[in-house]
């Protein structure tokens, strides 16, 4: 069995608008071992990016508790958890979040502008993920340059460049044809045959069927799917 490298319990989070409290997540138990690649899959509104955000460390749980790779997350300063997801989490987004002014080598390098690699290093790892996401020839190309689905492949070379120990995807597929969905969708499952660990947010249940597991998420409660 394989050791957890992510295990959350008890996560709420709650957002005040006004007198207001909105609570988007409630209770929420949520594990995934090394090497696993699961779908977290729900309505919209559900909560599923909220959950994400908080395993991504970009946000931070009203209520429970989190380890990531058995590192207690919530005591961590905010400083700590930058390090955190420059050295080991990959983020994979529906609308790319590529710098337009940038070319294909110089996104990919954006992590390593907070990684402490050498640069050496860093040249070999960035040339390396874009040649496994078959842009090796388009380096130099912008964003404005490429189809929706060579856009979010320069994503998942950015996410895969600094070697994580987790990727996050939050509807990886939802801004593409069904054609170059299913190209992407293959390329996370290779990537997951060579021991990725993978979460991926979506809708969509012919989505979801490619991951090992699905959690079904529903009004910020989670259940198997």
């Amino acid at each position: 069995m394989s050791p957890s490298l992510i295990d959350a319990a008890g996560i709420g989070k709650e957002y005040c608008i006004g007198s207001r409290t909105i609570a988007v997540l409630n209770n929420v138990d949520f594990s995934v071992k090394k090497g696993e690649f699961v779908a977290v899959m729900g309505p919209s509104g559900s909560g599923k990016s909220t959950l994400l955000h908080i395993l991504g460390c970009l946000d931070r749980p009203s209520a429970g508790t989190y380890r990531f790779d058995d590192r207690d997350v919530l005591s961590a300063s905010d400083r700590e958890l930058s390090r955190l997801r420059a050295e080991y989490i990959g983020f994979v987004f529906q609308t790319f979040n590529l710098v337009s002014a940038l070319n294909i080598y110089e996104n990919v390098e954006l992590p390593f502008l907070y990684s402490s690699r050498r640069a050496s290093l860093a040249h070999k790892r960035i040339t390396e993920a874009i040649d496994q996401v078959g842009l090796g020839k388009r380096m130099n190309h912008k964003p404005a340059e490429l189809s929706g689905g060579e856009m979010q492949r320069v994503a998942i070379a950015r996410a895969i460049s600094i070697e994580p120990k987790l990727i996050l995807a939050d509807e990886p597929t939802g801004n593409l044809d069904t054609g170059t969905g299913a190209e992407i969708l293959e390329l996370f499952r290779r990537l997951h045959q060579e021991g990725v660990t993978i979460v991926m947010v979506t809708h969509d249940r012919s989505v979801a069927d490619s991951a090992q597991r699905c959690v079904q998420l529903v009004d910020g409660k989670v259940g198997s799917g």
